[in-house]
């Protein structure tokens, strides 16, 4: 017993790379040295690699000579052993690792990884403190003997009603062309309940969003129809301002991630080399920028801004992932997607009601559930309600003849590009890359769908399948 605990002891004594390479062996011998092992790592590889974006990754075969290198380096970059070789090693270990941009972004020691999670779950906090700063607060007052018998009469209970109100200023305004020339606007306005998460920056209170929730909030339907009114009023405008504002487009946009330089006055100066992102349009042909070092949203000419490339992103389109390829940068260019203002962060929880072509009204996830939709106010004119998965939890439409991927409803590219937008979900990242390059198939699919499976592109799957089924009995018959 002695002889085996002096033995174990000396195993595991020495230096971290002659530890390094006897664990490398190790692995090599039990997983390389058995034909079975050794075929499912190659499977593995070989299925990763085929999804790279990097040709020579993509296109790399998985010989026992690559597996037993490649071995070597993920060993040495566990273990934080392994120095850049300037090939395709590299490429292939940051594939492996992750989505960092970098190989120094792979390896962090214990206390690395905890600082980086204490700063992140910091910002989170800072973001969202800055939504319940005082100077973003609205102050809602109710007199009551017995709140608990108050909140039995729902339809009197005016903090819950008002929740549920929509506010008649957009907290996401974006604009598109179709392939007719017809340019289009999309307004997106939030429910009060939708203000107070996480999912909002906090400079969309402003005072025209306190003023906007001014009168009797008791009177709901009333408020409501002040709402419609405002809201067919910002249509109309966009509707008439649209073509020469879509004549005026630049190389900026909602979301880019920019270089500030060439600022000469004596408060630019330290600004110059800063990073930060556009989060809206700024006046007289300026940008808003919030700048990485959070010290909040300055805005800055055109002139003083350089977009910088991400690794990993197309910056261009609000952020969209250049990694998914290059149908959906081409279907966002084709369609000419343009961020105006956009107040929500990225991937929020959601349901959204769709009013009519190109209005909106976001509320928190299950707020529009069925239940509670047939009390508001705005029932009547909610068409539908989806999700941020795209589920269609609610639909006013009884017949599924006139579907179409052009007119209002579940399977409307609007639809879509909001999701794109929002969540850059692979749905939506379908739809829209066979809407500009495979229309008619699009189309045909839509039409052909029974929706026995539920409605929406959510089941894409089953929505393409009865359209191959139904070419194919098409066929047949001819």
């Amino acid at each position: 017993t002695h002889t085996h605990t002096h033995t174990h002891t000396r195993t595991h004594t020495g230096s971290i790379t002659e530890n390094v390479e006897r664990h490398e062996g190790q692995l090599a011998r039990y997983v390389l040295g058995s034909p079975f092992p050794a075929k499912v790592l190659a499977y593995i590889l070989a299925s990763k690699f085929k999804r790279s974006s990097i040709p020579g990754v993509a296109q790399q075969s998985v010989t026992t000579d690559v597996m037993h290198t490649l071995l070597h380096n993920i060993v040495q970059q566990k273990y934080e052993q392994r120095v850049p070789s300037g090939d395709m090693y590299d490429k292939m270990i940051q594939l492996l690792s992750g989505e960092q941009q970098s190989l120094m972004e792979i390896s962090y020691t214990k206390q690395q990884q905890k600082q980086k999670q204490k700063q992140k779950n910091k910002n989170q906090d800072s973001d969202t403190m800055d939504v319940f700063n005082r100077r973003n607060q609205m102050e809602l007052t109710i007199e009551t003997d017995n709140y608990f018998q108050y909140t039995l009469s729902p339809e009197a209970d005016m903090p819950k009603i008002a929740l549920s109100l929509p506010i008649a200023v957009p907290i996401l305004t974006l604009t598109y062309a179709l392939e007719n020339g017809k340019q289009c606007c999309v307004n997106v306005y939030p429910t009060l309940q939708f203000l107070y998460s996480h999912h909002i920056q906090g400079e969309y209170i402003t005072q025209e969003v306190k003023d906007s929730l001014k009168g009797d909030l008791n009177d709901s339907d009333s408020f409501c129809t002040r709402f419609m009114a405002a809201v067919m009023q910002h249509k109309q405008a966009g509707s008439q301002q649209q073509p020469a504002d879509m004549a005026q487009d630049t190389e900026f946009n909602v979301g880019q991630t920019v270089g500030i330089h060439g600022l000469s006055s004596s408060s630019g100066l330290a600004h110059n080399g800063k990073r930060g992102c556009i989060v809206r349009p700024g006046e007289d042909g300026r940008w808003g920028v919030r700048l990485e070092d959070n010290v909040g949203i300055i805005s800055f000419k055109a002139e003083n801004l350089e977009v910088l490339a991400v690794a990993g992103a197309s910056v261009a389109t609000n952020g969209s992932s250049a990694a998914r390829g290059g149908g959906m940068d081409d279907a966002m260019q084709k369609l000419r997607i343009k961020v105006r203002a956009n107040h929500i962060r990225q991937n929020p929880q959601y349901t959204l009601a769709a009013l009519q072509e190109g209005i909106y009204i976001i509320g928190m996830k299950d707020q529009f559930n069925i239940h509670d939709l047939q009390g508001h106010s705005m029932r009547q004119h909610v068409e539908y309600v989806a999700d941020e998965m795209g589920f269609v939890l609610y639909d006013t439409s009884q017949s599924s003849a006139n579907k179409s991927v052009d007119k209002f409803g579940p399977y409307f590219i609007e639809q879509y590009i909001l999701m794109e937008v929002l969540s850059k979900h692979e749905v939506a990242q379908n739809v829209l890359d066979y809407y500009v390059n495979h229309k008619d198939k699009l189309e045909e699919s839509v039409k052909s769908y029974s929706e026995a499976q539920g409605k929406g592109f959510i089941c894409w799957r089953f929505l393409m399948n009865e359209a191959v089924k139904a070419a194919k009995a098409a066929q047949n018959k001819t």
